[in-house]
């Protein structure tokens, strides 16, 4: 696990293949995602080293419901009564009543070798066994979430259908799930702000779209779902993603 703090209270941790955010605003925390399901002991650990208890999280924002971001959420909730939010279109696949992921008929169709590990690292860290969400509270496009930290919601769906980034305008920080990453997922040495592949997409063309949302936020440092944090304006950084393709 690697864990910073990009700005003040905002915490970025890097957990397996995946990212999530520790938002701290006095004694309470907002957890944004939280990895893979087999990442819960990382969780606990992050809380514990910004020197908060589980106790103190007092929601979970999801940007989207794909099990290396809700993993821990049900637990959560269950064991500690976390509330966990995510966009009022997103509900469904958070409560797994839908799949709008890569299959893997389209993993086999593009079979490489680093592909096959990805696919092994997904399921060694629980991809196969996602927990459901069974009550989820929502929030809608350019919403100030009443949770700690109060992060602005900004709906950028194709990834899935009910995606959602993070804006924090007063810490300068863009949280931006899987709209924009800054590693490939197949390819660990290509990094930089870029979409995530096609093959991840619902609607590939509308979260090509969508990083229009982000260009005109005010912030300096990018937390994506994959990759490490990139300091920068969101104007350029997706620039930079549309380059890429």
């Amino acid at each position: 696990m690697q864990l910073d703090e990009v700005a003040g209270g905002v915490f970025w941790v890097e957990a397996s293949h995946t990212n999530f955010v520790l938002i701290v605003d006095g004694t309470d925390v907002t957890m944004v995602d939280s990895g893979y399901p087999k990442d819960r002991d990382l969780v606990d650990e992050s809380v514990s080293k910004i020197r908060r208890s589980l106790a103190d999280v007092q929601a979970m924002v999801l940007t989207h419901g794909h099990v290396d971001h809700k993993g821990s959420a049900e637990r959560l909730r269950l064991d500690h009564e976390v509330a966990v939010y995510c966009h009022s279109r997103e509900v469904p696949l958070a409560r797994g009543e839908i799949r709008q992921q890569i299959s893997t008929w389209e993993l086999r169709r593009a079979w490489r070798p680093n592909i096959f590990r990805f696919a092994f690292n997904a399921i060694r860290c629980g991809g196969l066994q996602p927990e459901l969400v069974t009550n989820v509270s929502t929030f809608g496009d350019v919403e100030a979430i009443d949770v700690p930290g109060n992060p602005i919601a900004v709906f950028t769906p194709g990834h899935t259908e009910g995606h959602c980034g993070l804006h924090l305008p007063e810490k300068g920080v863009l949280i931006t799930g899987d709209a924009l990453i800054t590693v490939d997922l197949w390819d660990p040495e290509r990094i930089g702000p870029q979409l995530i592949r096609r093959q991840f997409n619902y609607d590939h063309g509308q979260a090509i779209q969508s990083l229009d949302r982000f260009t005109d936020l005010e912030a300096d440092v990018i937390v994506p779902g994959h990759g490490e944090p990139w300091h920068g304006h969101p104007r350029e950084a997706v620039a930079r993603a549309r380059e890429v393709g």
